[in-house]
C-alpha cells in the first residue's frame, strides 16, 4: 500500500474545512459530545543501553557503538506494524473524534558517512495503513517533529557500519467522516519547547527537543481547545516545559483538554516523580481520571516489565493523563485501553468523553 502521510494530511484538512454542515436547528437539539484518545505509540526501546554507557563509560566509543546497535536491533524486534494494527483495533472499538499520539517515530538508515534516507520503520504510516484496512476514516490533522538524531550503528549482521536516523514526532489524528457541525477546524498551533534535554554523545552535545500541538475546533457552535504533548522525564526540564505550556497553548479562555504522556506520576505526585502534574493541578486543571475514578489508581506504565511483557501486573505509574479546564466543559467518562494482549505499546491508553456546555 502506498505510504502517503502528507496526502492524507491535506485530504483531512480539506474534509474538515469543507464537509457539509447539518441544519442549525437540528444541531441545537443534539448534545455536544466529544471523545478523545491519548496514546504513546512506543518506539520499542527505552534507550537503556545508551543511558547505561553514558552513565558509566561515556568516553568508551566502542561501548557506545554497541549500545546504539543493541538499541537499533531492539526497535527492529519490537513488531511495529503488528503493534500499529493493535492500536487501530483500539481506535475501531472506541471511535474517538481526536487521537493524540506521542512517540511516533520514523527510523531510517544509510551508508556510514552518508545521509540516512532509507526508511526502515514508519509508525505513522503503519497505523494509517492499519486504520484504512479496517475501513476507518482517520488522518493526521498536524504533525509536530521533535527529536531528529542520526548516530552510527552496526547493521543487524554486525559486519558493517551504518548511519541510523530517528525522527520523533507528536501527531493528532481526526476522524474525516464527521460533518463540520461535529468537527470544524478553526486554528492549528504547534511548537517545540525552549527547554530541552541535552546529552553528551560521541563527543558532541545532542539536543532532544520536545513539543506540543494545540487545535481549536468547533463542535455544534461551541469552540474548544485540544492540546497534546510528550514532556521530558527529567524533572528540571519537565518543570520548564510545563511552564511554557501554561504560558502558551494552555493560556486560553476556551474550554481546554490536555491529553498526553506527561511523564509525571499522578499516582504518587512529587517533584522527583515529575513536577508537571502538581503544576497543572495548581493552575486549575482537573485530573479527569481521579475525578471520575477516585478509588482506582488507573496505572498506565510500563506494560512491558520484561520480555515477554508482563501486562497490567507490571504497571507502577500513572503518567498518561487527560486533564481539563474551563466552565464550558464537563468530563463524563474515562476508560483505559490497550490493557490486554496483543499490546500496542508499553503504555496504556486513555479514552475520555466530554460534554461541551452552552
Amino acid at each position: 500500500m502506498l505510504r502517503n502521510s502528507m496526502s492524507r494530511l491535506i485530504i483531512c484538512i480539506l474534509l474538515i474545512l469543507g464537509a457539509p454542515s447539518v441544519n442549525a436547528g437540528e444541531a441545537d437539539h443534539r448534545d455536544r459530545n466529544l471523545r478523545v484518545m491519548t496514546r504513546n505509540m512506543d518506539l520499542g526501546s527505552d534507550f537503556g543501553y545508551i543511558f547505561e554507557v553514558l552513565a558509566t563509560t561515556p568516553n568508551d566509543s566502542s561501548a557506545l557503538l554497541l549500545a546504539i546497535t543493541r538499541t537499533y536491533l531492539e526497535v527492529l524486534a519490537s513488531h511495529i506494524p503488528q503493534r500499529a494494527d493493535a492500536l487501530a483495533a483500539e481506535i475501531q472499538t472506541t471511535q474517538p473524534d481526536l487521537v493524540a499520539l506521542q512517540e511516533v517515530s520514523t527510523v531510517s538508515t544509510g551508508p556510514f558517512g552518508a545521509p540516512a534516507t532509507t526508511v526502515v520503520e514508519d509508525q505513522l504510516d503503519d497505523l494509517l495503513d492499519a486504520l484504512e484496512q479496517r475501513g476507518l476514516h482517520y488522518a493526521p490533522v498536524t504533525i509536530n517533529k521533535n527529536a531528529d538524531v542520526t548516530l552510527p550503528s552496526l547493521d543487524p549482521s554486525f559486519q558493517h557500519l551504518v548511519e541510523v536516523r530517528l525522527v520523533d514526532s507528536d501527531v493528532v489524528l481526526a476522524r474525516t467522516d464527521l460533518p463540520v457541525s461535529e468537527f470544524k477546524l478553526e486554528k492549528l498551533q504547534k511548537g517545540n519547547f525552549a527547554a530541552a534535554l541535552v546529552l553528551p554523545i560521541a563527543g558532541a552535545n545532542v539536543t532532544f527537543p520536545a513539543g506540543w500541538i494545540a487545535i481549536d475546533a468547533k463542535l455544534r457552535g461551541k469552540t474548544y481547545r485540544f492540546v497534546t504533548t510528550h514532556l521530558e522525564t527529567f524533572s528540571p526540564v519537565q518543570a520548564a516545559q510545563t511552564s511554557e505550556l501554561l504560558s502558551g497553548p494552555l493560556n486560553t479562555n476556551l474550554p481546554v483538554v490536555l491529553a498526553g504522556d506527561l511523564n509525571s506520576d499522578a499516582h504518587a505526585p512529587s517533584f522527583a516523580h515529575g513536577p508537571a502534574y502538581g503544576m497543572l493541578v495548581s493552575a486549575g486543571f482537573l485530573d479527569v481520571w481521579n475525578m471520575l475514578h477516585p478509588n482506582d489508581p488507573g496505572l498506565t506504565w510500563p506494560l512491558f516489565g520484561e520480555d515477554p511483557p508482563l501486562g497490567p501486573t507490571s504497571l507502577v505509574e500513572r503518567i498518561d493523563l487527560v486533564l481539563a479546564k474551563g466552565s464550558g466543559i464537563q468530563a463524563t467518562e474515562i476508560v483505559r485501553t490497550g490493557t490486554t494482549a496483543p499490546f500496542a505499546s508499553d503504555h496504556v491508553g486513555l479514552v475520555a468523553d466530554f460534554t461541551l456546555l452552552p
